[in-house]
């Protein structure tokens, strides 16, 4: 076995399990970053039934975590052998510059989707306006709260451009309208990690905060988790980012008061649309496209469409 096969074979096996489509003439590489599961599964089905309708297969693969951001170079060498046309990309490490503007050095254009960390610029990027959706939760906690009290933000972890703009969102609205913001510190980008750390957070904060925030669907989950661990579910407005059962479940029950969510389907449709555009050269250098994200309540709920 060859050292490059032994390399892939290694790759398969911590890949997101998502299907693509087998090699093809017209082909668009999608790499998301890992992490955020019913997230990327959103962004996959938009980027599928955008190829379906433009005439390309998606072919979809990404490391299974956050955590395995290096994966993605190999993943990318993947995208090139096939051929594809085109990159859509939500790099999970800077370090992902080189080997991204290697491809686009070669007449292959690159959107990035999500995130950009730094990497090289790109023809195109379509993502959540990070910000704006943090302080959508921070004016949210300020209202359940009637602008009085303290709230717990918990961090995912430092540098990851989308989370950090979210919290910092988070404690530039939640401050303005009255509310003091108690840092609960990183919590990791994988729930079991989210939930000890939360855990211990929430055991060494209590009684000092009325209302808790997170940013991302792990440490949503984790934190919910957290939350029934330390009998405070119900107790203390929790508002989370993304969207599971579990967390629809909370908000049903009270133990969640509201989610803030990205329209993933729309993401993946839009940068799909948009790399196809750039194969075409139809579309200008460096666009870009913003989709806001919604805020759910229990009175809500039942509006949402993933």
């Amino acid at each position: 076995m060859t050292k490059t096969w032994s390399l892939h074979l290694i790759v398969a096996c911590l890949l997101l399990g998502f299907t693509g489509g087998a090699l093809a003439k017209d082909c668009i590489g999608f790499i998301p970053s890992g992490g955020g599961g019913i997230f990327w599964k959103g962004v996959h089905s938009g980027a599928v039934e955008a190829g379906k309708t433009l005439g390309y297969d998606i072919y979809f693969r990404g490391p299974q975590e956050e955590s395995q951001a290096a994966i993605q170079t190999a993943v990318l060498e993947m995208v090139r052998q096939r051929g594809c046309k085109a990159l859509v990309i939500a790099p999970g490490s800077a370090d992902m510059a080189l080997a991204v503007g290697k491809l686009q050095r070669s007449g292959v254009p690159v959107i990035y989707v999500d995130r950009n960390l730094g990497a090289p610029a790109a023809t195109g990027m379509v993502g959540t306006d990070n910000y704006k959706a943090g302080q959508m939760a921070g004016e949210a906690m300020a209202r359940s709260l009637k602008g009085k009290g303290s709230v717990l933000l918990f961090r995912m972890k430092h540098g990851l451009q989308t989370t950090d703009q979210r919290e910092n969102g988070f404690a530039e609205a939640a401050a303005r309208k009255g509310l003091q913001v108690i840092d609960g510190g990183y919590l990791g980008a994988v729930y079991g990690e989210a939930f000890v750390n939360a855990s211990s957070a929430l055991a060494s904060q209590k009684g000092k905060f009325q209302g808790v925030f997170a940013p991302n669907e792990a440490t949503s989950m984790g934190v919910l988790a957290a939350l029934r661990d330390q009998h405070l579910a119900g107790q203390v407005t929790y508002i989370a980012v993304d969207v599971t059962d579990r967390l629809l479940e909370g908000l049903q029950s009270g133990a969640v008061q509201g989610l803030v969510v990205q329209a993933a389907h729309a993401i993946g449709y839009q940068a799909v649309r948009m790399a196809v555009s750039a194969v075409d050269k139809k579309m200008p250098v460096n666009r870009r496209v913003t989709v806001d994200a919604i805020y759910l309540t229990r009175e809500t709920a039942d509006s949402y469409i993933p």
